[in-house]
């Protein structure tokens, strides 16, 4: 088979890996403190990353969109760019960034932008497209141009799902940077990587431990600002009706 599958490979391993999980007790806590400031260097990275994403999608996310890009042409070119962007592998891109730039959390910073730009820019196209395009007609009729549209239009609508997408991608990213230290992206996967080489089970059960309250407490954080921000119940701001979004642009206009 192309898989190779072996059953009595797996029966034969399972003991070791039971031996393993025995010598893992009690944890090693020794070198807690660099191990939480690798967790602190791996958190940064993901949030780094995913504001240089974030940058470069609000740029090329309109531009990708049905609704709000000006040609065709370049629709499909954004629409290709995105694509490849979201269809290489962050630890590809991880791969060649250690070449390019060295080991260390700037590489990993760099393999999360790109990625992610393809990620969160297709994930917001599918954001703006349904938006209605009612209000978005009834600002344009005002002679406003495509930035105000957008500004009194479009972004009062899709504002709650953006801001949700942007914390489920932050979310993804924390969990995905755990391992870029696997290829010397730095972080807590580094620190991860050299006990599992060095066969330091009681550590290696440590880093684990870590990154586990760590992915959990940045899930749960994220999950409840997501309620936050869809839950029509939690006191936020509603959109702005079209008249009055019409008024705040035509306001601008007299002021200029």
């Amino acid at each position: 088979m192309a898989v190779d599958v072996d059953l009595n490979k797996l029966i034969v391993g399972l003991p070791k890996v039971a031996g393993w999980f025995g010598q893992m007790f009690p944890p090693d806590l020794s070198d807690i403190k660099r191990i939480l400031r690798d967790a602190f260097q791996t958190l940064a990275m993901a949030t780094v990353g995913t504001i240089f994403a974030l940058l470069a999608a609000c740029v090329l996310a309109p531009l990708a969109a049905t609704n709000t890009t000006p040609y065709p042409v370049i629709y499909r070119l954004v629409r290709g760019l995105l694509s490849t962007l979201r269809g290489t592998e962050i630890l590809v891109f991880a791969l060649i960034f250690v070449a390019a730039v060295g080991f260390g959390p700037f590489t990993g910073v760099l393999a999360i932008a790109f990625n992610m730009t393809g990620a969160l820019g297709k994930l917001l196209t599918e954001v703006i497209e349904p938006a209605d395009p009612g209000p978005i007609e009834a600002v344009k009729l005002t002679g406003a141009g495509p930035v105000k549209t957008f500004r009194y239009a479009l972004l009062p609508d899709v504002f709650p799902n953006i801001v949700a997408v942007i914390l489920y991608i932050w979310e993804f990213n924390v969990r995905a940077s755990t391992v870029l230290g696997i290829v010397g992206a730095g972080g807590i996967g580094q620190t991860l990587k050299d006990s599992i080489d060095l066969l330091d089970f009681p550590k290696m059960l440590t880093v684990l431990g870590v990154i586990l309250i760590m992915v959990i407490a940045i899930d749960t954080l994220s999950g409840w600002l997501r309620r936050r921000v869809l839950n029509p119940g939690s006191g936020r701001s509603r959109p702005l009706p079209v008249a009055r979004r019409i008024e705040q642009v035509c306001a601008e206009e007299t002021l200029s």
